[in-house]
């Protein structure tokens, strides 16, 4: 677990050790309860994610029209990005292999984060989850950091040749790709960092930090490595 403490907002990258998914695979809801209380949060609001570029701004509205359960508001709606401008509101994601991004407005103190696998990525969740910023809070590119986690990495993101058709439409999408050994490999992380280049951020408000690999680092749960039986590691912002 880390932790990034900035005075206007908190990051909690999660790890191994975080159990929000039981053996049988339901959600652990003590896991939440027990982030919310540390984190010192008010709410804390996650959805259940499917893969897609869809997501909510998770407004006064939004909280008044969802019951809440310990002040937790989890798996209710389907979309895979939030964003929301209230203060000591946690929003997150889980993952085991694909990209938690997340990203902050120190103009309009607003934040987001975006479950991103390759599919969402590849159908443009970043430039959504953007975009909804900029309709909601008046986002502009140029105020908004980002900061990647853990993820798998190009070293282990081992793919098939076909895999390359859903890259077809991309202008750069084979900059993600390496070739090695006669083997091709995706490079997740580098593909959201060029398509937030893309969309105007300057590389030094794009943070690398914590995007260490799922696969090979075993601090991490992993999908590719462990299957079925992996669990899930959770990111949490929240305005401070």
């Amino acid at each position: 677990m880390i932790l990034h403490n900035d005075p206007s907002f908190r990051i909690y990258f999660g790890d191994l050790k975080d159990d929000c998914v039981k053996s049988d695979k339901t959600h652990n809801i003590d896991f939440f309860l027990e982030k919310k209380t540390k984190l010192n949060l008010d709410g804390l609001v996650f959805l259940k994610q499917t893969h897609s570029n869809i997501g909510i701004n998770v407004d006064i509205n939004y909280l008044n029209n969802n019951i809440i359960n310990n002040n937790l508001i989890l798996f209710k709606n389907q979309g895979d990005f939030l964003i929301t401008n209230i203060r000591n509101l946690g929003i997150g994601v889980l993952t085991a292999d694909c990209l938690p991004i997340v990203f902050y407005d120190s103009v309009n103190h607003a934040i987001g984060i975006a479950h991103a696998g390759w599919r969402g990525t590849v159908n443009n969740i970043i430039y959504n989850t953007v975009k909804k910023m900029q309709e909601s809070f008046g986002s502009k590119i140029s105020d908004i950091t980002v900061y990647l986690g853990a993820c798998a990495k190009v070293c282990c993101y081992n793919i098939q040749p076909d895999f390359l058709k859903n890259l077809e439409n991309s202008h750069f999408g084979q900059d993600a790709i390496l070739k090695k050994d006669n083997l091709l490999y995706f490079d997740l992380p580098r593909y959201a960092y060029l398509q937030l280049i893309d969309m105007g951020l300057k590389s030094k408000n794009i943070y690398l930090n914590y995007n260490n690999c799922t696969i090979c680092d075993t601090n991490f749960h992993s999908f590719r490595k462990q299957g079925q039986n992996s669990g899930r590691q959770a990111t949490i912002i929240s305005l401070i």
